[in-house]
């Protein structure tokens, strides 16, 4: 059970965050946009029965040139109205004229007579880049933008030939001229989408405020408002199926406030009929500061929780318990809850920190549980990999004990949210705890992991993979704190989780090709890692290696063989398959 002093902080803190909330929720930072006699007409762009039409203002009225909008040219960094009009990187160019973009100011949507009438406004005195910048618009000429969860914009968004991805929040409008548009279900966007030529999709939970409107093809075509939602309100039902807990259901109610000035709550709850046990989880989350995203949540528990998240998630870890009697994580349960702070202060960097009380209990596995295709074979011990009698040991310890103690983690990743193998990127993570009997804990150590992935396109076809990672401690760890390697997600073509220690490191390279107009790659791997249970690595502590080669479809299902390289008596290749594997 929770004990009582940890639940009268949770429950405080609970109190400051819903307090605090309702303070603010008074005072949204949302205002209705007004027009200021300070603003000036700089441009008018008019797309009407498949032309473009350019319209700069003049003293008795509009200058104006038109152009076939199927013939408007994109070649290099032009893009083109035969001798009319162009647009390059600086801004639009009419008769020898340039109109910048660090000039524009704001912007205006029209529809009518099945035209799309896109009104550019400048303003005096705002020469600079800077000043731009400022006022929270992003405006690019070829640059593809994406705003990423939990980023908020306060300006426009403009992009002349780069297409646009919203995933996050955005307070005036979002245009692509000559590029795509697409808004994401958790996206906002409180003023218009358009785009003249390319295509504009929205995802059908997406809140848009205003219009969208796009000019692909041969008539304007104009969608009404999105229905918008002030909160969001959700129920998820999931199932899980291991060897611990065997079948069970359960199901997730959270809500949302979409302007982020209530707090996010939600509550799982579900059974697990093999152990027994009623899991669930309540929590809330609440933003204190929009522009660097920061906010503070709490949370208590009781769930069955496994240190081999980082190896494979729970959704794929289903599949081959289900289909062929494999479970490849070890379980325990836990009891208790975490106080946290969430900060990002910029775009790909995210900070946690917090401080967590787990209760842990020892729960067995149940071996002849069905699957699908096993047969007469039966699922491994919990915690099977780990020799007698030092499995006992660690059994006891996890059914007698509390571990309490603060923690951070650190992320830094620079891939694509949905195709990561796209471009080159980093992928950076960082982790400490630190268990202490002055946190309430039964436990003295520090446990630490740092990791680096790097994604090094070499041509359209071809991409190298590296991750390297170390993990090390000092005190004493628990057996299921300890560090495994082996097997699945480490060194492949070893056993699985066959290495034990209280400090590694460990490195993975792969090679991949993908053959030319199709979704299957191939790839060559290389492993290799040490591990120990000393406070340094000795001589004995032999590093290990494999080799092996892997096959993909798409980018969810992996077919590998690999073969370990020491000189061990079952050295015999193993084959794999993963789904929704991520290097």
């Amino acid at each position: 059970m929770i004990k009582p002093k940890l639940l009268t902080s949770i429950l405080f803190f609970f109190g400051i965050i819903v307090i605090g909330s309702g303070v603010r929720s008074q005072e949204p930072e949302y205002k209705d946009y007004q027009m200021t006699s300070l603003k000036q007409e700089f441009f008018k762009i008019t797309l009407q029965r498949g032309y473009v039409k350019i319209s700069i203002p003049e003293a008795d009225g509009y200058k104006t040139v038109r152009h076939v909008a199927k013939d408007v040219k994109q070649k290099g960094d032009i893009v083109y109205g035969g001798d009319l009009f162009l647009f390059n990187r600086e801004g639009l160019v009419v008769d020898n004229v340039l109109y910048p973009y660090d000039r524009i100011y704001d912007v205006r949507i029209n529809e009518r007579d099945d035209q799309i009438v896109l009104t550019f406004f400048t303003k005096d005195n705002m020469p600079t880049r800077l000043s731009r910048t400022r006022r929270g618009n992003i405006i690019t000429f070829t640059d593809k933008i994406i705003i990423a969860e939990d980023e908020f914009i306060r300006g426009i968004i403009l992009s002349v030939k780069g297409d646009i991805e919203i995933y996050g929040e955005v307070n005036k409008d979002v245009i692509s001229l000559f590029g795509d548009v697409y808004i994401s279900d958790r996206a906002v966007v409180r003023g218009d989408v358009a785009t003249l030529t390319g295509r504009a999709d929205a995802d059908r939970d997406a809140s848009i405020y205003g219009e969208m409107f796009t000019g692909k093809g041969r008539r304007i075509v104009r969608r009404r408002r999105f229905y918008h939602r002030e909160d969001e309100f959700s129920f998820t039902p999931a199932f899980r199926y291991d060897r611990v807990d065997g079948a069970a259901i359960y199901g997730t109610m959270r809500y949302e406030d979409l302007d982020s000035l209530l707090p996010v709550v939600w509550f799982t709850g579900g059974y697990a009929f093999e152990s027994e046990r009623w899991r669930y989880e309540a929590g809330l989350e609440q933003v204190l500061w929009r522009s660097l995203p920061l906010s503070v949540g709490g949370a208590f528990y009781r769930k069955l929780a496994s240190e081999d998240d980082w190896l494979i998630s729970d959704r794929e870890n289903l599949f081959f318990t289900l289909l062929v009697t494999e479970d490849f994580k070890d379980y325990y349960e836990a009891e208790g809850g975490r106080l946290y702070t969430r900060f990002k202060p910029f775009e790909n960097l995210t900070f946690e920190g917090g401080y967590k009380y787990e209760e842990t209990r020892w729960i067995r596995s149940h071996r002849n549980i069905w699957s699908m295709f096993g047969g007469d074979k039966v699922f491994t011990k919990n915690f099977g990999s780990v020799a007698e009698p030092y499995r006992q040991v660690g059994i006891g310890e996890i059914d007698s004990t509390a571990n309490a103690g603060l923690y951070a983690q650190l992320d830094f990743d620079t891939r694509e949210p949905d195709e990561p193998y796209e471009r080159s990127a980093w992928a950076v993570t960082g982790t400490l705890e630190w268990s202490h009997p002055d946190f309430e804990s039964d436990f003295d150590y520090r446990r630490y992991t740092a990791g680096v992935r790097r994604y090094q396109k070499i041509n359209r076809h071809s991409i190298m993979l590296f991750r390297g990672m170390y993990g090390g401690s000092d005190g004493y760890l628990p057996m299921y704190k300890r560090f495994f390697l082996g097997g699945l997600g480490t060194l492949e073509g070893y056993k699985h989780k066959e290495f034990m220690g209280s400090r590694f490191w460990m490195a993975n390279l792969e090679y991949r090709i993908t053959f030319p107009s199709s979704d299957i790659s191939y790839s060559l791997l290389y492993d290799v890692g040490q591990i120990s249970n000393t406070p340094g690595f000795e001589n004995e502590d032999e590093i290990k290696h494999s080799i092996g080669m892997a096959l993909y479809i798409e980018n969810d299902l992996r077919l590998s063989i690999s073969k370990r390289l020491d000189s061990a008596d079952d050295k015999g290749p193993k084959i794999y398959a993963r789904l929704t594997h991520q290097f």
